[in-house]
């Protein structure tokens, strides 16, 4: 039976083929993925003007707090507007690097060289917001280890592991052909830190 002999041979490597070819296939998507995500930096190299609000709560050492947020960012400067438990009528947050200067309610201006130390010694609440000028257009911070780095199928960060903190991008919409995120999950120890994004803005506008 030399011809069924030769047809279950080839029939066994039409089999193994088709095995080797499926277990290669994983390979296309995560290339794409990678090639995705080289682009999606490429995009946000020269965003670094945009403005955008939104909603945070923050749970830490057993307290939680919800302000309303306004973040215009200007090239190296920025503002930042906090209103709600952080002080009646508000915080605002003007910065550049190496100079930092937070105005509060009652029109006390404190200065610093981070926002972060400035902004713990007015609300006594710690953010990372130095990084988050990058991690709120959903890059990973320049200047710092990234630790984890997972991406979804359309290779934007689905989740970031950088300077202590874990975050999770969600809701990502596009705003003048650049995908942005609808919201941000962060934690880091016991502090715990959501923030809901809208009204962006791109380019020099408010």
């Amino acid at each position: 039976m030399p011809g069924s002999k030769g047809g279950v041979g080839q029939w066994w490597g039409v089999l193994l083929l088709a095995l080797g070819v499926a277990g290669c296939a994983p390979l296309a998507p995560e290339a794409e993925r990678e090639a995705a995500y080289e682009a999606f930096l490429a995009e946000r190299a020269g965003l670094d003007e945009w403005s955008v609000g939104g909603r945070a709560a923050l749970r830490a050492e057993g307290e939680a707090a919800a302000f309303s947020l306004r973040w215009r960012q200007r090239g190296e400067a920025y503002t930042i507007r906090l209103t709600g438990p952080f002080g009646a009528g508000g915080v605002e947050i003007r910065g550049e690097p190496g100079a930092v200067a937070l105005t509060g309610a009652s029109g006390r201006t404190m200065a610093a060289e981070t926002p972060e130390g400035l902004l713990a010694e007015a609300t006594g609440h710690r953010l990372p917001v130095t990084a988050l000028r990058d991690w709120i257009v959903g890059r990973p911070a320049t200047g710092m280890a990234v630790e984890t780095l997972r991406l979804d199928g359309e290779g934007r960060p689905e989740r970031i592991e950088q300077a202590g903190w874990k975050l999770a991008f969600h809701g990502w919409s596009e705003v003048d052909g650049v995908d942005l995120p609808g919201r941000i999950d962060l934690h880091s120890g016991e502090r715990q830190l959501r923030v809901a994004l809208s009204g962006w803005s791109l380019g020099d506008g408010e």
